[in-house]
């Protein structure tokens, strides 16, 4: 088996399609399915970036008796049929993108500068030679054999094509940098989806309170909002509010209070106190006092350092604690932390 290294521009590999020079393997292929416009809307908006896409695998075949060369398409069909589909004028880019010389758009309405961004994007792609399907079935297992197990979030992301998956994105997205900021995630995290997961758990409390969140129950959100999320705009502007209070609490940047599980506490509080969370209103209720910065700021650092010296801490705030001393998706200690975060940021003095 030869395995050459190679290229097409996307108007050689389209026009490839187009001959049935290029063709899907059905053998290899997991499902007949077709993304949903938002998936494919991204990898197009991906290619007129300029940013790479996940290389394309075929397998070239000749038939010895009409001498003719075919390649097919062993991993990468969606990619594939989506290129060729926005190549043919039959779907738009989404109106979210954030090109907006694009939104709305086919290939044929695009911009020259844009078309000829898409049709001379080279596409990489590793084509098999003269190999059995036990051989290229033995090339994917060593693959998936030294490459990263997709974490959980991952997972989700990869699965779901949908509405939720792209309000998750989005977030992550417009708020990885402030995480790293304020000391929240490191950037390997963010690679590993970290935040995406962090902003699925707080989305759940949102629409259902303060739960023990399971693999399952995540993966059902998922599901159950894929092909719409209702809440996207107005969860969008809570988040955005939440996060500018955020940045501005510059003296809790780097402490305790910033750890992921608490920090999940923290925004559900900040966005409760904002504009009442009625799946929250159980666990507390906020009066209307307001309480000036410098006191918010006082009263989250006497619990930041509670975390960080146990022993030290007043007896008052041993509840708190012991519900922050290990990260938890246990109702309880999320309850017990949330009220706190709650008092911290209404109260004058905790």
């Amino acid at each position: 088996m030869n395995i050459s290294q190679t290229s097409y521009t996307i108007v050689d590999y389209c026009d490839a399609m187009v001959r049935k020079e290029i063709v899907v393997n059905r053998e290899y292929q997991r499902s007949d399915g077709v993304w949903p416009n938002s998936a494919r809307s991204f990898l197009i908006e991906t290619i007129l970036l300029g940013y790479p896409i996940p290389k394309l695998y075929l397998y070239q075949v000749t038939d010895l008796k009409s001498r003719k060369t075919t390649k097919q398409i062993v991993d990468g069909q969606q990619r594939s049929y989506t290129i060729l589909d926005f190549y043919q004028d039959k779907f738009v880019i989404s109106r979210t993108s954030e090109l907006d010389e694009v939104k709305g758009k086919g290939f044929s309405q695009l911009p020259e500068e844009y078309q000829r961004k898409f049709i001379e994007y080279m596409l990489s792609v590793d084509l098999f030679i003269s190999a059995t399907n036990e051989e290229i079935r033995e090339v994917f297992r060593r693959i998936n054999s030294y490459t990263v197990p997709l974490n959980n979030e991952e997972k989700r992301h990869s699965r779901w094509q949908g509405e939720f998956k792209w309000y998750i994105y989005n977030l992550s997205k417009k708020y990885d940098q402030t995480f790293v900021n304020v000391g929240a995630f490191t950037d390997k995290q963010l690679i590993r989806m970290t935040d995406a997961k962090l902003f699925t758990e707080i989305t759940f409390a949102l629409l259902n309170g303060l739960k023990t969140t399971t693999g399952s129950s995540l993966d059902k959100l998922y599901k159950d909002y894929n092909d719409d999320f209702p809440n996207t705009r107005e969860f969008l502007k809570r988040f955005n509010s939440a996060f500018v209070i955020l940045s501005n609490w510059e003296e809790l940047h780097g402490t305790a209070i910033m750890r992921p599980h608490i920090l999940y506490g923290l925004l559900l509080g900040i966005i409760h106190k904002e504009k009442t969370v009625e799946t929250l209103q159980e666990v507390y209720k906020f009066s209307n006092r307001e309480v000036k910065r410098d006191e918010i700021i006082v009263n989250l650092s006497r619990l930041a350092a509670a975390i960080d010296s146990p022993e030290d801490a007043p007896t008052r705030f041993q509840p708190f604690v012991e519900a922050s001393a290990k990260t938890t998706n246990e109702a309880s200690r999320r309850k017990t932390i949330f009220k706190w975060i709650c008092r911290a940021i209404e109260e004058e003095k905790v």
